[in-house]
């Protein structure tokens, strides 16, 4: 009997494929190629710049070749890792930094499940701080400040990634679950979303060298190691990582692919033990992906930590001090991670209502040369820099002008909301500072370089001449906007003036980000609101503006105001809030300006928000804003739409 099933039970086993089956590429199937099952890329693979992946027989996934092989090779090296740092920690008496010997250890392209420890140790990971022994908490000294920025990225990489094998580049187009590592895209779709950050985002963020990075480029694409040693590979592929997952969140077609390299890159945080330029570079990288996405580390906390790395390593004193022994790249780079990260710290300031990072009094360091990044190497400058306003611009003109611009947001941030200034009782004073801050955004506007010709789609509206012209009138608005709320004796032309930089604001942005390729930031909702709720403010409290403005104008200039934050909330679920107070503040002064047209006499004193189910509303929708911590800047403006003693209330007829 026991004879007779045996044969059976073996007829009903699955059949496994045979070696050969599996080991030919997809690539060589579909084109009908003889692969030559060479790892980890056969030669058709590798000739023509593909990532040579095979279909597992069981599950009939794509996965690259010796996958199996490669983590448990990983799991064995995290294994002994474990060991030996659990074994250091109990006799060290100093923290341990890494040794070059540390820095070679092969590090995956991809991510796997059996590395979910290590990415809920990744602080630990990160630190190599034995805190058991030096009882003290993580400061900004060395590399712990690589231990804070763990901390800092760990929760947000937590909520991007899924422990699972990674996604090759074809089968993330069509994945619909939460975003997974990848691996790096083919070389074409890869230098196509780097071209797109370097021609849209680097010229106003210029803290990479363009030749560095394109050498790292070639590095990675020409070792196709994937699943070797990639120890000595571990900082390009940080920067490959997070340049195509910037890039990738404004190229259309490609933002499916952000958040994956943005996890990808999460697996290579030495660079953050480096307590260097590259380190710096690396968290400004992060802060460039905030920028420009809906997740990711606080831009505030971000800027914070690059700017404070920046004076550790003296990068805010002037080159003559400190850089004599270094190259004339790293001098430049130096110049250039500090300007950015301080201009960081200073928009967000402004739009966060909190303190500088640095004040201008305390920086000495030179601004950078005004020559493009493939003219400058460790040898030396390679051209004579544009001086200036002299010659033709170059790709670096347009960023210096940006950190003139953000020079002059500092002292409008020190002049008119640092708590001295709030405290100066001098009013002379304080309208002096303002009206030389104007004339120097009048120079400033005046002084624009020419923007430069692009080669690619245009995904960034950075240095146009529209660019300029509105962050011209968001400083107006951000110069003048304490006197608005605040001073009862503010002539009729400051409020004239920000009203038409505010209505501009809300045109433009309508123009720039409806119906184009250009995507929004949260900058932009900012830079919007704040607009909107300007204008509001002065057709509420300024007969002038009010007079001046027709009901058909009034209408433009809010609907476009409404469709861009429409659009914003659409993305962003956060940006809802600001979308609806808007809509309600615009309705109630729309029909202030219908009784303004009929009426003549004023009317009964009111309050604009009677209702009490929309009071509530509103005031719901103001906690929302509060807990994203950008309350603090609209709050003047705000308060009198909602307080019973607002200035807005009882004032709807306007007298006239």
């Amino acid at each position: 009997m026991a004879s007779s099933v045996a044969p059976r039970q073996i007829l009903r086993r699955r059949r496994t494929p045979g070696s050969r089956a599996a080991r030919a590429c997809v690539h060589c199937k579909e084109k009908k190629l003889k692969c030559d099952d060479k790892a980890p890329s056969c030669a058709n693979c590798h000739r023509f710049r593909l990532t040579c992946l095979v279909e597992d027989p069981e599950d009939k996934k794509l996965r690259p070749r010796k996958y199996l092989e490669t983590l448990e090779e990983r799991l064995a090296s995290l294994e002994k890792q474990k060991t030996q740092h659990t074994s250091d920690a109990s006799t060290a008496s100093t923290p341990a930094l890494p040794t070059s010997a540390d820095s070679s250890r092969p590090l995956p392209v991809f991510f796997s499940e059996s590395e979910e420890s290590s990415l809920s140790n990744l602080p630990a990971r990160v630190g190599y701080l034995d805190f058991k022994a030096t009882q003290i908490e993580p400061q900004y000294l060395g590399s712990s400040s690589s231990f804070a920025f763990a901390h800092l990225i760990n929760p947000s990489l937590r909520e991007a990634l899924i422990q699972k094998p990674p996604t090759p580049l074809r089968a993330a187009e069509k994945a619909e679950s939460a975003p997974l590592p990848c691996l790096l895209p083919e070389y074409q779709i890869a230098t196509t979303i780097s071209n797109a950050y370097f021609e849209n985002i680097h010229p106003q963020y210029p803290f990479l060298h363009e030749p560095t990075f394109r050498h790292h480029e070639e590095q990675v694409f020409s070792s196709f190691t994937y699943s070797g040693d990639l120890g000595t590979l571990s900082i390009p592929l940080f920067f490959l990582n997070m340049v195509y997952a910037v890039g990738a969140c404004i190229v259309p077609g490609y933002q499916h692919l952000a958040e994956q390299l943005y996890s990808s890159a999460q697996l290579y945080p030495e660079v953050l033990l480096l307590d260097n330029l590259e380190a710096i570079q690396a968290i400004l990288c992060y802060a460039m992906y905030s920028l420009r996405s809906s997740k990711g580390p606080s831009l505030w906390k971000l800027s914070g930590l690059a700017l404070r790395q920046c004076i550790e390593l003296g990068y805010h004193r002037s080159s003559k001090r400190g850089h004599l022994k270094k190259d004339p790249l790293h001098v430049e780079l130096s110049k250039r991670v500090f300007w950015v990260s301080q201009g960081i710290d200073v928009s967000y300031a402004l739009r966060l209502g909190r303190p500088l990072g640095i004040q201008l009094n305390e920086i000495d360091a030179e601004l950078p040369l005004d020559i493009d990044d493939f003219m400058i190497s460790a040898s030396g400058i390679h051209g004579v820099p544009r001086t200036w306003a002299d010659g033709i611009p170059a790709n670096m003109s347009n960023s210096i002008h940006v950190i003139r611009l953000r020079q002059i947001w500092a002292r409008i941030h020190t002049s008119v909301y640092s708590a001295a200034a709030l405290e100066d009782a001098n009013e002379q004073n304080r309208r002096a500072s303002v009206i030389q801050l104007r004339a120097d955004l009048e120079h400033w506007r005046a002084t624009a370089p020419e923007p430069l010709p692009r080669r690619g789609k245009t995904l960034s509206i950075f240095s146009t001449k529209a660019w300029y012209e509105l962050n011209y009138s968001g400083s107006i608005l951000n110069l003048y906007r304490s006197q608005l709320a605040q001073d009862k004796n503010t002539p009729s032309e400051i409020f004239v003036d920000c009203m038409n930089a505010a209505s501009f604001v809300c045109r433009e942005y309508r123009r720039q980000y409806i119906g184009t390729s250009v995507k929004h930031t949260w900058s932009t909702l900012h830079c919007l609101f704040l607009a909107g709720l300007t204008y509001l403010h002065c057709l509420w409290t300024s007969p002038t503006a009010c007079q001046s403005v027709q009901h058909q104008e009034f209408s433009k200039t809010c609907t476009d105001c409404t469709m861009v934050l429409v659009v914003i909330a659409e993305a962003w679920e956060g940006a809802a809030p600001y979308r609806d107070i808007f809509e309600v503040l615009a309705s109630h002064t729309m029909s202030m300006m219908i009784s303004r047209s009929l009426l003549p006499q004023p009317l009964p004193q009111t309050h604009i928000l009677a209702d009490t189910s929309e009071r509530e509303a509103v005031s719901r929708w103001i906690s929302d804003m509060d807990d994203m911590g950008m309350l603090n800047v609209f709050d003047d403006l705000l308060t009198g739409f909602i307080d019973d003693s607002g200035p807005y209330n009882g004032i709807t007829g306007m007298g006239l």
